[in-house]
């Protein structure tokens, strides 16, 4: 019962054991890829993810019909723009994270992934849905069959993201004792 592993937000600080020369060290368990293979996922995902950013903000910059002043096209057009900024994030999280990669740092980047890239996606989808509402009503305007072709390249984006299989490249290793 004393050796349970604590669960929670902070439940990786139990990894870190403390020492008295060097104060605490992480004694948890790490991930490692090839360097070569880590080098070309990163190549690839990062271009991905920056063609994901120039789909979600082309349709804002340039006057698109509906995301003017119909609240429902613009609710998740908002929803796909910081989806994609969150991935990002994620993305960056991966990329700073190391190799070896601890645990936590796994758990929170390369788990999530494939997950944080579907948010996008249905985003997405549903401002295209949305649009297509707004033109069934009776709505006009410049610029929706570019929202549509953004839309359709960030679900490309997804599929080749989830294609990828990053968390193939990844090997446990033991518990870190440095």
């Amino acid at each position: 019962m004393a050796s349970q592993k604590k669960w929670g937000k902070n439940g990786y600080l139990q990894d870190f054991k403390g020492n008295r020369k060097d104060g605490y060290v992480y004694t948890g368990e790490s991930w490692q890829a090839k360097e070569p293979e880590r080098k070309r996922c990163l190549t690839k995902l990062w271009a991905l993810q920056a063609l994901m950013l120039f789909a979600v903000i082309l349709p804002g910059l340039l006057t698109t019909a509906g995301l003017q002043n119909t609240f429902y096209v613009i609710l998740p057009y908002v929803f796909w723009l910081i989806s994609d900024f969150y991935l990002a994030y994620v993305l960056g999280s991966l990329t700073f994270g190391g190799n070896p990669m601890r645990n936590y740092v796994y758990e929170r980047t390369v788990a999530r992934l494939v997950p944080c890239a579907a948010a996008p996606f249905a985003g997405a989808a549903l401002t295209a849905l949305s649009l297509c509402v707004f033109l069934l009503r009776g709505g006009a305007g410049q610029g929706v069959l570019l929202c549509f072709i953004c839309s359709f390249l960030q679900g490309f984006c997804f599929f080749l993201i989830k294609r990828a299989d990053i968390a193939s490249i990844w090997t446990k290793l033991s518990s870190c004792t440095k």
